[in-house]
């Protein structure tokens, strides 16, 4: 279909549905002033901080943050994607889906599609009666429940037996009328190198079915009970399966991921099976691959915490590392479990109990105190080359560091379990920011600071916050004022980066023409930004003397961008001048005309 077409059904269905009637039957409401509120779905509460404004289209939870529109509500309840949002309220409200003439091509991917979930389901009972109700899968058995797996966790995943020989599946498979062609597409055979033919793909090994969000089966892996490599065998990439997409156990995890807001991802299936046997329902597995972005944001919809549990070993830390660079850049918070004494979580969970595994999760370090951690574990720093090359290890994690305070505190506690002087971990710092041009220069006195977050007081920097959050409430309320606002403004102005994000649609929107409305607005934005637009909406604002509060949230926020850019330049002209660089003298020049310019904006 068409995008206008398409834009437009989202849009009516959006408009014709009633966001409080869809919320209620989830969350009791009741009314309060102009809003109506509840206990949050979304996180475990006795007091309602969940809101919802049935004028302006959206809901927010002040506890844990959680917003959107009707179809975000949806999204997250539901745990279904945005079209299956949106479908599914059009289905309830009998609007028609829009007419679309589809291509034989499409037609045909349709059919292959749901042949292939139809022939993975059957594979998947195939391998499960191996296991359970066959002779072949005695040992396979045995060797599970020596794993400490119950009959009700082999029946709950599904857990199945691959048996030995060339051609079980195969021969079973086309007795039922199915064609080699399918199950190669299913990633269930592999053509044979040399002649025609194919054979089984998963052969003696136990194995684990792989399903998407909705539960459906997309895939498998498999497991082989001696030292045969490799050890763990998963399906090719399908049109179903794409491993960089998929959470092993995720379909079992959504909802106690989304009550706690908090996801444990280890990394091989038995680990998270166990993990789930005994109670501890919030974790996956990354299909023993490296993390992908794709998975961090597949969590990102339902968890504001992911916690790694990766296994103990070297490979399973070097995991770890790369892992965290990954989730690093989602805007999610981040901890490190290290599980001592064993090798994965599942051996710890077997000989500890989940209540020990609970508590190293619990006591987990976020990112930068695991970085500052490692580098401190994996060098000798008793004598000066390991102190500095734990300072050249530490530099690069407090880099990535927007929180002033954080990085000023690892600064100090570095110095003190070197012993060396703080100024000249500070010093190394500022040059570390220079050299790899960040917006980053911390005193090399005592009390350090991010200049990117620390350079105007805390009263000015929520003071700006409260102008840009009223600034496009105003907008959003009464769109004439965009152009008028877009002339003294640009986004870069925006401290908050979801607002910033929100500033350029708005400016996008109305420079196109396009629809305004904050609830459409929503579904262009990132999860983040259309979260805050939610909190934006919900705030209570007053509506007397307009031009006048515009003018004066503009000026706020000018004055902030401006101060914040003054005292990057004039700390890097010092921290130049120190080095004996002779940039300092632009940054120098660069901090008067700076200066000179707040003068003028405070007379005005």
């Amino acid at each position: 279909m068409k995008n206008t077409l398409y834009d437009d059904f989202v849009d009516r269905v959006r408009t014709e549905s009633d966001i409080i009637s869809v919320i209620s039957e989830y969350v009791p409401l009741k009314k309060r002033g102009k809003n109506f509120w509840g206990c949050c779905p979304f996180h475990n509460e006795k007091t309602p901080s969940f809101s919802v404004a049935p004028d302006k289209g959206f809901f927010y939870c002040f506890g844990c943050q959680a917003g959107g529109n009707v179809f975000n509500f949806l999204m997250k309840i539901e745990n279904i994607s945005f079209f299956e949002a949106v479908k599914k309220m059009a289905q309830k409200l009998n609007i028609p889906l829009p007419d679309q003439e589809k291509s034989e091509f499409e037609l045909s991917r349709e059919r292959e599609m749901a042949q292939l979930y139809r022939v993975n389901e059957m594979a998947r009972d195939f391998f499960h009666n191996c296991l359970t109700k066959t002779n072949y899968g005695k040992e396979a058995l045995a060797y599970l429940t020596s794993r400490g797996l119950t009959k009700a966790g082999i029946d709950t995943f599904k857990i199945g037996f691959a048996p030995p020989g060339w051609d079980k599946l195969s021969l079973a498979f086309q007795e039922r009328g199915f064609d080699q062609d399918l199950l190669l597409k299913a990633g269930l055979v592999s053509s044979r190198p040399t002649g025609e033919g194919s054979y089984d793909r998963f052969r003696n090994r136990i194995i684990f079915p792989i399903c998407d969000a909705r539960g459906r089966v997309i895939g498998f892996g498999g497991r082989v009970m001696d030292d045969s490599q490799p050890k763990y065998l998963n399906s090719p990439e399908t049109i179903l399966f794409n491993k960089r997409q998929t959470l092993f156990a995720f379909d079992q995890a959504c909802k106690s991921i989304r009550d706690s807001g908090q996801a444990i991802v280890v990394e091989g299936y038995m680990d998270a099976i166990t993990a789930h046997e005994a109670g501890a329902k919030n974790v996956v597995a990354s299909l023993g691959t490296a993390f992908t972005p794709e998975q961090g944001r597949l969590l990102l919809r339902q968890a504001t915490e992911v916690v790694f549990a990766y296994d103990s070993d070297a490979a399973g830390q070097n995991a770890t590392l790369r892992a965290l660079e990954v989730v690093r850049t989602l805007g999610i918070a981040i901890r490190i479990a290290t599980v001592p004494e064993s090798k994965d979580p599942d051996e710890f969970i077997r000989k500890n109990g989940i209540q020990q595994f609970l508590n190293f999760i619990q006591r987990a370090p976020g990112l930068l105190d695991y970085q500052i951690q490692q580098a401190l574990k994996d060098t000798d720093y008793s004598r000066l080359e390991g102190k500095v090359a734990v300072v050249a290890k530490a530099l690069p994690a407090l880099i990535q560091s927007n929180n002033a305070v954080e990085i000023d505190g690892h600064i100090t506690r570095l110095s003190q379990i070197l012993s060396i002087d703080e100024s000249a971990i500070r010093s190394e710092f500022n040059k570390y920011a220079i050299n790899n041009k960040k917006d980053k220069i911390v005193k090399t006195g005592k009390n350090g600071y991010n200049t990117t977050s620390v350079p105007v007081s805390r009263r000015t920097v929520q003071k700006n916050a409260t102008a840009e959050q009223h600034l496009i409430r105003l907008m959003c309320e009464d769109p004439a004022l965009i152009s008028y606002v877009q002339v003294q403004l640009s986004a870069d102005d925006f401290q908050d980066e979801s607002r910033r994000e929100i500033i350029n649609s708005l400016f996008h929107a109305y420079n196109s023409g396009n629809q305004l409305a904050p609830a459409t607005l929503a579904n262009s934005l990132s999860d983040n930004a259309s979260i805050e637009l939610s909190h934006i909406m919900l705030i209570d604002g007053q509506t007397s003397d307009v031009t006048r509060m515009v003018d004066d949230y503009i000026k706020a926020i000018r004055l902030t961008r401006l101060k914040i850019l003054y005292e990057q330049h004039r700390l890097r002209a010092d921290e130049l001048e120190r080095l004996g660089d002779s940039r300092f003298q632009e940054e120098l020049a660069e901090s008067k005309r700076i200066n000179d310019e707040i003068k003028l904006l405070l007379q005005s």
